[in-house]
């Protein structure tokens, strides 16, 4: 009996789930902080550029979006055990190689970093507008699901997924790294999945779900 106890004790532990804002607070803060860190031990200018780039997007997603979810639905909390050690691994990784190893920024490459700067800038403007979007389609009070509309949902189901691999792939061609480039095709093989479930889910969900809406990339995919 008492083992019988002990076992239900430990699936109720692995069903505990964190609340989302503060799931995504926690997961993300150590994507911010240690970039935050490194950052005043640059030795460039051109190393400061690349970890601003990686604050401007971590201090939305740490201090902002959480405080901005409604669900109440929760994350289980070994997943953000498993987030937060991703951002501990990533936030060191770039943090650490843009301070200390990035040129001067008299030996940059402008034709490469003014356009990757571009890219990252609208990334994360239809990043955030996605966001903005998916946040506010319930109400005070209601609940339920409703269809995304408006600017780029009337094309693919995640916009909010294709803006952020918009971003950082030009944080990959404006920080020329490695660490930079391997996080971009991380973002990709990570949330393309993602955004295939989503779409699929909108599909069953909703029988009247716009039929030429792609899943990621507009009119391809």
């Amino acid at each position: 009996m008492r083992s019988l106890e002990q076992f239900s004790k430990k699936k109720d532990l692995l069903q505990y789930s964190v609340p989302a804002g503060l799931a995504w607070f926690i997961q993300e803060f150590p994507a911010f902080i240690i970039p935050f860190v490194y950052t005043f031990q640059a030795k460039t200018y051109y190393g400061i550029l690349a970890n601003l780039l990686v604050l401007s997007h971590y201090s939305n997603r740490t201090f902002v979006f959480p405080f901005r979810l409604r669900s109440k639905n929760g994350s289980p909390w070994f997943i953000v055990l498993l987030a937060v050690g991703f951002c501990c691994w990533n936030g060191f990784i770039q943090g650490c190689w843009n301070a200390n190893y990035q040129p001067e920024i008299r030996n940059i490459d402008w034709i490469s970093i003014v356009p990757g700067v571009a890219i990252f800038l609208t990334g994360m403007l239809i990043n955030h507008r996605a966001d903005s979007i998916l946040l506010n389609l319930r109400k005070p009070g209601e609940s339920g699901y409703k269809i995304p509309r408006g600017e780029l949902y009337e094309y693919i189901s995640c916009p909010n997924y294709f803006g952020e691999i918009i971003e950082w792939t030009g944080y990959a061609i404006a920080v020329q790294s490695l660490p930079a480039l391997a996080f971009a095709i991380f973002t990709f093989c990570n949330i393309g999945p993602r955004a295939i479930q989503h779409h699929q889910w909108y599909k069953s969900k909703f029988p009247d779900y716009p039929k030429d809406r792609k899943a990621l990339i507009p009119f391809i995919w």
